[in-house]
């Protein structure tokens, strides 16, 4: 009966860490297939690549996965342009988190030079 209980807890530590990786695995397996969606959607939507940076956290057993958007600041219109189609890709489980740059770290835009008018007549 001992040998039983001691084979049976030398198992348990090698196959509970392994069970562990691959349901981990496959989290973020998931997770991949969303950031592909999600990428591809904004891709449709804005018509080619944009300033939008996608990251995706994994769902796990504690909390639920977070698709993050990240835009530069002054860049926001780009999220509120694609928001529906981002909020379609991403599955039930998921929060969708929003970060712009901060305001005061921004450059300003360059100002365009003045240009002399012609004359008509």
């Amino acid at each position: 009966m001992k040998e039983m209980i001691g084979v049976l807890a030398i198992a348990a530590l090698f196959i509970g860490p392994l069970g562990w990786r691959l349901w981990w695995d496959r989290q973020q397996a998931r997770a991949d297939l969303v950031t592909a969606g999600v990428r591809a959607a904004l891709r449709r939507r804005l018509r080619g690549e944009s300033l939008v940076s996608v990251t995706v956290k994994a769902r796990n057993a504690w909390r639920a996965g977070q698709v993050v958007l990240s835009v530069p600041s002054g860049h926001e219109w780009l999220v509120e342009h694609a928001w529906r189609d981002v909020v379609d890709q991403t599955p039930a489980g998921y929060e969708v988190v929003v970060r712009a740059g901060d305001p005061r770290t921004a450059r300003p835009a360059p100002a365009p030079a003045p240009q002399e008018l012609r004359r008509a007549a």
